[in-house]
């Protein structure tokens, strides 16, 4: 009876063994199915963030908002020229593809099985945000088939198929989130490092995305003014409601690169301001606005990096002059000698964007006051109500609405400079100054979009404005200082004209990056048979077409 006993026990443990190895998974080794939704939801926000300014970076330098050190055959001085060839561009590429695209279906499955649905339209509308700009860059990429686990060498779609799959997913994202969730579900909040578990944020943030992707069409025949305004009335409206990544300051002793800010990352030691981001700042453009009563915009020491002299007399950073020749040997990078305080060259007096020494001391001479966007804890301005006023303002300009453009083109100068916490008084003072236009009458699409190109400094969203609008050109291509809409934005002396061969050439999209030449060209040329020539970079991207 013992026997029988110990018998049916062993057999039942045994049996019980079998069964826990088969259900459970081992919350300590990682796989495809152990992470639930509020652990996913984090790292791919954090992933994504590199995609997006990654991208942002790289077409601040194409957009003339960064200079570089000399560097003949650097990455980023090879797009100061305006080449982004196979493997400058390949970061945005392989982290939107590699870490975070690919997290985003895993994501959804866990968060189905808890009825998570914000969780759910979190996770769509980071997928539609991540294609949408980057092929709005790239003009096209594998969308269909990226992550179909069948396909070795997915085709290659083009960037008009992209944004009618990324509107849709954006409207399925909204129905998502303004669903109740199941009782096993995590509350958003748990997961959300963006927008602190606010489903009106994340809502009002693809409404936002909607009117952004729209706009981009403004030049097409089919163009629909009204769903861009009708969207942007449902986005952000004001400072607390865009969505801004708070990245970490850690202090003196840097202890994880993985929290600092992608600018402070991306802009290195190497970086530095050109003079067309000077003279938007500064007004000094044709046709900015100037009269009696003007007055300094309160950001630009905080957007232009200074350095203190010998003496102690702090200098703001001159700016690099992309067309003066200047570009094709220098400026040289440098160091400091706190021995003897000098700087090993001449060129110092283009001003590092870093902040050196980080914590000053009273006696220590300030290298670099560096800017906001680049500090180590900064704010990613992702998407904010700023962007959204001067899509507003474009659009009423272009209908010959004067006085409701010159509201919204205030309420974005006005916003932005609430994302930088500038006081209040201050920004009041500036918006009634000369410096502002006041008169509905004066009022040019140009001082909308110079204004736009500040607001939005280093975003990607930049260039796609640049290359929508024709950077300041005439309707042939040629750079024209009296019709084109951002004044002063000329060829760099050291474009390479075996990518730009004409006058009329300029920047329109990135090249297709390494991974894909060597190992999917077949897909690539199947896509675009032009895609390995040196001029397939001056191409236009589908909503930039005549």
């Amino acid at each position: 009876m013992k026997k029988i006993f110990l018998l049916l026990s062993l057999s039942f443990i045994l049996a019980s063994c079998k069964k826990w190895v088969d259900v459970n998974d081992n919350p300590n080794s990682a796989n495809s199915t152990v992470p639930t939704a509020e652990q996913r939801l984090p790292p791919l926000i954090a992933q994504f963030c590199d995609a997006y300014e990654s991208t942002g970076t790289r077409c601040a330098y194409l957009s003339q908002q960064l200079a570089t050190v000399y560097a003949s055959g650097g990455s980023n001085y090879n797009l100061t020229a305006w080449v982004s060839n196979t493997t400058n561009i390949q970061w945005p590429w392989q982290c939107w593809y590699v870490n975070t695209a690919v997290n985003v279906t895993p994501l959804i499955t866990a968060a189905e099985k808890v009825q998570a649905y914000h969780y759910i339209g979190a996770a769509k509308i980071i997928k539609a945000w991540g294609f949408g700009t980057l092929s709005d860059v790239f003009g096209m990429m594998p969308y269909d088939q990226f992550d179909d686990p069948s396909t070795i060498t997915p085709k290659f779609d083009q960037g008009a198929y992209i944004q009618e799959k990324v509107l849709a997913l954006l409207d399925e994202a909204i129905a998502d989130l303004q669903k109740t969730q199941g009782p096993a579900a995590p509350p958003l909040s748990k997961g959300d490092i963006l927008n602190n578990g606010s489903t009106d944020k994340w809502i009002r943030l693809a409404y936002g995305l909607k009117a952004r992707l729209l706009n981009h069409t403004s030049g097409l025949p089919n163009f629909n003014a009204q769903a861009v305004l009708d969207a942007a009335s449902k986005g952000a409206q004001s400072k607390d409601q865009s969505s801004v990544m708070q990245y970490v300051d850690e202090g003196p002793t840097v202890t994880s690169s993985a929290k600092e800010a992608l600018q402070y990352t991306n802009t290195s030691t190497t970086a530095r301001i050109t003079k067309l981001y000077m003279d938007y700042l500064t007004n000094n453009y044709t046709g900015a606005p100037k009269g009696a009563t003007d007055m300094e915009d309160p950001r630009i020491d905080l957007l232009i990096p200074s350095t203190q002299d010998r003496n102690g007399v702090m200098h703001r950073t001159q700016a690099v002059d992309m067309t003066s020749g200047l570009t094709n040997t220098r400026p040289l990078s440098y160091t400091y000698n706190a021995n003897n305080n000098t700087f090993s060259n001449q060129d110092s007096v283009y001003v590092i964007l870093r902040k050196t020494p980080y914590a000053p001391t009273a006696t220590d001479r300030i290298q670099s006051t560096g800017t906001w966007y680049t500090r180590r804890g900064a704010k990613g301005l992702l998407f904010t109500n700023a962007e959204l006023r001067f899509i507003e303002a474009e659009i009423f300009i272009k209908q010959s609405k004067n006085t409701e453009a010159l509201t919204a083109y205030k309420a974005g100068i006005r916003a932005h400079m609430e994302l930088m916490d500038i006081p209040a008084g201050t920004i009041d003072a500036f918006l009634n100054s000369s410096s502002v236009v006041q008169s509905p009458a004066l009022l040019t699409i140009s001082h909308i979009m110079i204004q736009k190109y500040i607001a939005l400094s280093y975003s990607p969203e930049n260039w796609a404005d640049l290359r929508r609008l024709n950077y300041c050109t005439d309707a042939a291509g040629n750079y024209n200082e009296a019709t084109g809409v951002y004044k002063g934005f000329k060829r760099p002396a050291h474009v390479n004209s075996l990518y730009y061969p004409a006058q009329t050439d300029w920047p329109r999209r990135f090249a297709v990056p390494s991974y894909e030449i060597n190992y999917n060209s077949e897909q690539v040329l199947s896509a675009d048979p032009t895609a390995g020539s040196p001029t397939y970079i001056s191409q236009p991207v589908w909503w930039n077409k005549k």
